[in-house]
């Protein structure tokens, strides 16, 4: 009898997760709403509705706000996600700096604290104080729970190994255990994710109403060159997790060695470290400029591309048409519908990025082709890479809420602070 019933069971409790993951995520996009409306966005009916909103109350992940307007003047009870007492950690690294974000479950970022990576800084060092930077986060919200953290890292990352193959301009990184390192003294899920798909992610979550983000590619072009794909509204990851790196297509097969392995990488002539090597050469001609070679800062690039600086823009210029030979090898394989463009690189003078970007790449495809392709600079305020990694672990607690509903089902004689002190994460700085 118990063995006729098992697939029932199983079948039952999927279509339990699943339906409690489709409401969690309706009420991100949507910020309050009724029960009446999660069943008309759902296709659920509203007895179903009611059962997942209370178990969802009652785990602490939804709070009810008090009346709203409903349909024909009617006014309803409005849910939402609790971001006051449930939220996530983004981080994301640099070659030089690192964040540390405190995220709400609904993607809501509340703060951002940045830290200065020294040049000689090893690995273990750096982790060592994300790992502190998250525990006095952890200390100086005590009302909240961290239920989980994402790391977005530059370079390519094999999750099933645990290896951070590289990361260019940087050493001590190749086939480096990030996620072991990290996590230990972590008590709380840990995801680590490339920065150029933590980026795509974020365009994805953010813009969720237009259709062009179901199929895209978003471009990170700053110390390095990466790619994050989104195709049929999902974050392609290839066999390993380590699709997308646009910045290691070779575009001069006899070019220097990169330490991917390959030579003439696109981003050894497209990167910030590139347009550096570029008005360097340009300077030592003796051309007239106000940039000198001893203060090529982002902030001194950009003020001299702006202003028409001829070395400045005559480098900007080249370091960006070679990225749009990249761009256009990206919409010949993949055909998106939009390519956003981010990062230190676009930050320089996003305008002339964009124009001569579009131009090339116009020149470089099938006219059919780019009628229904749409080419733009980042828009979101926040950076990509950042914003995606909070996203991408408060997207990892809505897709799977059962984890914490089973955990206060366990815990019904314990109070709420005690559950909540229980449910805390413990970090070991």
């Amino acid at each position: 009898m118990n063995q006729s019933n098992k697939p029932a069971s199983i079948n039952q409790e999927r279509s339990q997760w699943i339906n409690r993951a489709l409401i969690l995520n309706l009420l991100r996009q949507e910020g309050i709403c009724s029960r009446a409306t999660l069943s008309r966005l759902s296709g659920l009916k509203q007895a179903t509705i009611t059962n997942i909103a209370g178990e969802l109350i009652q785990c602490g992940l939804v709070v009810e706000t008090g009346l709203i307007a409903g349909a024909k003047g009617r006014r309803s009870i409005g849910v939402t996600l609790n971001d006051a007492r449930y939220k996530v950690v983004g981080i994301r690294m640099t070659r030089d700096q690192f964040y540390v974000s405190l995220v709400g479950i609904s993607g809501k970022m509340y703060e951002i604290r940045p830290y200065r990576i020294e040049a000689e800084e090893t690995p273990q060092s750096i982790l060592s104080r994300i790992r502190a930077a998250i525990g006095q986060l952890d200390q100086e919200y005590p009302k909240s729970e961290l239920l989980a953290a994402c790391l977005a890292m530059p370079g390519p990352y094999r999750e099933d190994l645990d290896r951070l193959l590289f990361v260019t301009e940087r050493t001590g990184w190749q086939n480096f255990p990030i996620h072991a390192v990290l996590s230990e003294g972590l008590e709380m899920p840990l995801y680590v994710l490339n920065d150029a798909k933590a980026s795509a992610f974020a365009q994805l979550w953010f813009r969720w109403q237009e259709p062009a983000v179901q199929n895209m590619a978003y471009v990170l072009a700053g110390q390095g060159v990466g790619c994050g794909m989104v195709a049929g509204g999902k974050l392609v990851l290839g066999q390993r997790g380590i699709a997308g790196e646009f910045g290691h297509s070779s575009i001069k097969f006899d070019g220097p060695l990169c330490e991917c392995g390959n030579r003439g990488c696109l981003e050894k002539y497209c990167s910030l470290s590139a347009l550096r090597a570029e008005i360097l050469r340009l300077l030592r001609t003796r051309r007239n400029s106000c940039l000198k070679d001893d203060d090529l800062s982002n902030a001194s690039i950009a003020h001299a591309v702006q202003n028409g600086d001829p070395v400045a823009v005559q480098a900007y210029e080249k370091v960006c048409e070679l990225l749009a030979a990249g761009v256009i090898s990206l919409v010949n394989q993949l055909n998106p519908g939009l390519i956003v463009l981010g990062d230190e690189l676009v930050d320089i003078c996003p305008p002339r990025l964009l124009e001569v970007v579009r131009r090339c790449v116009r020149k470089g495809v099938n006219d059919l082709i780019y009628r229904e392709l749409s080419i733009e600079v980042n828009h979101l305020e926040e950076s990509p890479a950042l914003l995606g990694a909070g996203a991408y672990a408060a997207q990892q607690v809505l897709a799977n809420p059962g984890v914490l509903i089973h955990a206060r089902e366990e815990s019904p004689v314990e109070n709420e602070e005690a559950v909540r002190q229980k449910g805390r994460v413990r970090v070991s700085i």
